[in-house]
C-alpha cells in the first residue's frame, strides 16, 4: 500500500537535494506554472497568502522552502489534535508519520512504539488497523520516512524514530494545509 503524495514529497526531496537554492526555485517557479499552484509567486518568496505570517515574524521568506521551515518552527502545538488539523492526513501512512512526528518531534520524544502512536489517533477517532504494517512500508520506502531502531524482548516491540526525510514529509504537509 503506497501513498502516491509521500513518495511525490519524497522524489522532490531527493532531486532537490543536490540542488542550489536558486536552482531549487526555478524548479519551484516551474512546477506551480505547469500545474497552476497559485501559491508560489514569480520571485520564488510566499505570496499574499502566506504575507501576514512573514510579517508577524519580521522575518522575510527568500524561498517556499525557507517559509515552510520558518513557519513549522514558529508553531507550537498544544493538542494532537491541532496538529493532526494542519497536517490532514489522508492514508494510513501519514496518519502515523504524524503521530510519530507529534512524539518526536513536539513532544521531544528521541523514540516511540506503535502503541503510542495508535492510542493518539484513536483518542482522534482515526484508529489504524495493523498499525505495524502501516510503519513498515514507512520503514520500506526509499528514502526511508520511519527508522526501526530496536527489537524488544520476544513479543516483538520494535522502537521507532522519523528519519529527517520524514521530518521533511510531515513539515511539507503542515505547511501545504496552511496555504489551501
Amino acid at each position: 500500500m503506497s501513498d502516491p503524495e509521500i513518495e511525490a514529497m519524497s522524489a522532490v526531496s531527493s532531486a532537490f537535494s543536490t540542488l542550489e537554492d536558486d536552482a531549487r526555485g526555478r524548479v519551484l517557479r516551474w512546477a506551480a506554472d505547469k500545474y497552476g499552484v497559485p501559491h508560489i509567486g514569480a520571485t520564488g518568496s510566499a505570496t499574499q497568502v502566506d504575507q501576514p505570517a512573514v510579517e508577524a515574524t519580521g522575518v522575510e521568506a527568500h524561498s517556499v522552502s525557507d517559509y515552510a521551515i520558518q513557519a513549522t518552527e514558529s508553531t507550537t502545538y498544544e493538542h494532537f489534535a491541532d496538529l493532526y488539523a494542519a497536517a490532514a492526513p489522508t492514508t494510513k501512512q501519514t496518519r502515523v508519520l504524524v503521530a510519530a512526528y507529534w512524539f518526536q518531534k513536539v513532544k521531544g520524544q528521541d523514540t516511540f512504539q506503535a502503541f503510542d502512536l495508535n492510542r493518539e489517533l484513536k483518542h482522534l477517532g482515526h484508529y489504524v488497523d495493523h498499525i505495524a504494517d502501516a510503519l513498515s512500508a514507512n520503514v520500506n520506502k526509499k528514502p526511508q520516512l520511519v527508522l526501526q531502531v530496536r527489537k524488544n524482548g520476544n513479543k516483538g516491540r520494535k522502537t521507532y524514530k522519523l528519519s529527517t526525510e520524514g521530518v521533511r514529509v510531515i513539515e511539507s504537509m503542515i505547511t501545504l494545509g496552511r496555504q489551501l
